[in-house]
């Protein structure tokens, strides 16, 4: 039986990824979500699947108010800001506050979210360095780290390279990502909006850029060639709404869908990762 507090900090973008972990994991444990603005996701994915969990305010948790039975299987969710993968500089620097702050809480640390461009950031060996508790990321079967959602869901960066070469100017569209698309965009729209806000009558129509961040997103798309979406069904994710949420998103940037051959898409880094997880407490 596992025994002790697993940490896991997580972008929303790879709650899938982790819901299916906690699934297909039938050991009895005690989920506390840590209560934030970044826990609508999650909270409706585990709900759907029937797994119960407990909303707690981070102080209680972190200063010890809400106790937990060490002797008993005990995760700790962390939900960060998806919108964080537009600021790599910041994504660092909150992921590692956070993990110092749990020190005295967990047993050791899960990370699930991508380095999103920050690509020297191993944060498993960075915990070592520093002394704090084990961590782990996402890593393709060679052991390399899988630096975004992409190559989370199809196993690595090799294999990224492939599929880019496979598909060029395509929009890689996994559930997740159909799910949370306008959460996705909106991490961009002060920037955009501000870009959008400078543009006269006159360039939209030299430009042929349509009004709103919709019409402003399809004309970069049309300036780097993207013409499609590529399908990548992992099979875990909201089955019930990918096909209404990939065709929502279809209609938005005007990208037909295409559908990538099967074998693409693999849950290897994702099995890995919480396997590796459990290891740190005690079995």
């Amino acid at each position: 039986m596992t025994k002790g507090v697993l940490g896991l900090i997580v972008c929303p973008m790879v709650d899938d990824n982790l819901v299916y972990s906690l699934r297909k994991d039938g050991e009895s444990k005690r989920i506390l979500i840590v209560d934030n603005e970044n826990t609508r996701s999650i909270k409706d994915k585990l709900s759907r699947s029937g797994i119960p969990y407990e909303l707690v305010p981070w102080k209680d948790i972190r200063f010890g108010t809400c106790t937990m039975d060490r002797g008993e299987f005990n995760i700790v969710i962390y939900m960060i800001n998806l919108g964080l993968h537009s600021r790599p500089d910041e994504l660092k620097t909150t992921v590692e506050d956070l993990t110092r702050e749990m020190q005295d809480v967990v047993d050791g640390i899960g990370f699930y979210l991508g380095t999103c461009g920050n690509y020297e950031w191993d944060i498993p060996k960075w915990c070592e360095e520093e002394g704090l508790k084990p961590g782990a990321m996402f890593c393709d079967s060679n052991g390399c780290l899988c630096h975004d959602c992409v190559g989370i869901n199809i196993a690595g960066g090799p294999k990224y390279k492939d599929l880019q070469k496979k598909y060029t100017a395509h929009l890689y569209v996994f559930p997740a990502m159909a799910t949370n698309y306008e959460e996705f965009m909106e991490a961009d729209q002060a920037e955009a909006a501000a870009t959008e806000a400078s543009l006269t009558p006159e360039m939209r129509e030299v430009l042929g850029i349509e009004p709103g961040r919709d019409g402003y997103m399809r004309w970069l798309f049309s300036l780097g060639g993207y013409e499609h979406i590529l399908k990548l069904d992992t099979g875990i994710g909201d089955r019930e709404n990918f096909e209404r949420d990939l065709q929502t998103v279809s209609e938005k940037t005007r990208l037909k869908i295409r559908v990538a051959e099967e074998g693409w898409a693999d849950l290897q880094p994702t099995d890995d990762l919480y396997a590796k997880c459990k290891s740190f407490l005690e079995g």
